[in-house]
């Protein structure tokens, strides 16, 4: 039963990896959009659930083994997700700059608010737009 529950956390960790490292640039999913990182955390889990089963069925954990094999299959989901999260993390960048190019051609640069979504300070129609 233990090594049942210790295969599950390890596939359960390794599934985390992606969604985790697509948080990091996805302005979504950064805890400052949603309050608090405990519901960040809980958002991520929920997309993680659905392929962990897959993950565990796949027998990843034969392949964790006491040299460092697994810091390739850890290093190619991080770049994966941050990938995936850059793609996902332009279109918001692109609105929040056509709003600030909007308000820089109207002539009003100085008022500029934060962004709690994008973490920055950002042009009033960029806020409006994102």
């Amino acid at each position: 039963m233990a090594q049942q529950v210790n295969e599950w956390l390890i596939a359960l960790a390794v599934a985390f990896i992606r969604p985790l490292s697509l948080s990091l640039l996805l302005p979504l999913l950064k805890s400052g959009s949603l309050g608090a990182a405990l519901l960040r955390n809980g958002v991520l889990m929920s997309l993680t659930f659905p392929i962990l089963p897959i993950i565990y069925q796949q027998k990843i954990m034969m392949h964790i083994g006491k040299d460092y094999s697994w810091l390739g299959l850890v290093t190619g989901e991080v770049i994966i997700g941050f990938l995936i999260g850059f793609c996902a993390a332009v279109p918001f960048w692109a609105v929040d700059m056509a709003g600030f190019l909007l308000d820089t051609l109207r002539g009003a640069t100085m008022g500029t608010i934060f962004n709690s979504t994008i973490e920055a300070e950002t042009s009033l129609f960029g806020l409006l737009f994102s």
